[in-house]
């Protein structure tokens, strides 16, 4: 899957490549989502927050795995990983995470197409996500609606992500 995404200036004409995540790319993703954690959602979080998040990255094995159980895409452009997402059978989406260099690109609403594509494919009645208060205009932009939330403990640090999901139409 290859897109040109420009933007609504002109000014960009990049070439991305959508693909499917293969486990030598574990650590150029954990690279990535580190880096994007701590420079874009740190604007939305507080530093104790972003540590622990951040730190998953580093998790080499965790990103193996996830890569071997999910359907886990990676965006492309001239050989660097510039996003991810990933879904799993039951239509739960996991990750949606641009690069911090490439925000606001169309990065994101290309990977959203093919995950879309893939629940379909899956029959999927709905998608789901667990949110960041930094992701949820995308995903509401995109036709996802709150539902709930959800709270998580890791490493003693609470996290409260917004549960939001998306009927689908088969």
């Amino acid at each position: 899957m290859s897109f040109i995404l420009q933007d609504k200036f002109n000014f960009l004409n990049m070439d991305i490549k959508i693909r499917r995540a293969k486990e030598s790319d574990s650590q150029e993703i954990g690279n990535m989502y580190f880096d994007t954690v701590n420079a874009i959602n740190s604007k939305d979080y507080p530093e104790e927050k972003i540590k622990v998040w951040a730190a998953s990255g580093k998790k080499i094995e965790m990103w193996k795995k996830k890569i071997s159980e999910q359907y886990f895409l990676v965006a492309e452009t001239d050989k660097v990983i510039t996003g991810i997402s990933s879904i799993d059978p039951e239509g739960y989406l996991d990750f949606m995470y641009v690069h911090k260099d490439y925000q606001r690109m169309g990065i994101a609403r290309a990977l959203l197409n093919e995950i879309e594509k893939k629940a379909a494919e899956q029959n999927n009645k709905e998608i789901w996500a667990y949110v960041s208060i930094t992701a949820d205009p995308f995903f509401k932009k995109n036709g996802y609606e709150f539902s709930g939330e959800k709270i998580i403990v890791v490493q003693g640090v609470e996290f409260v992500d917004r549960i939001l999901k998306k009927k689908l139409k088969h």
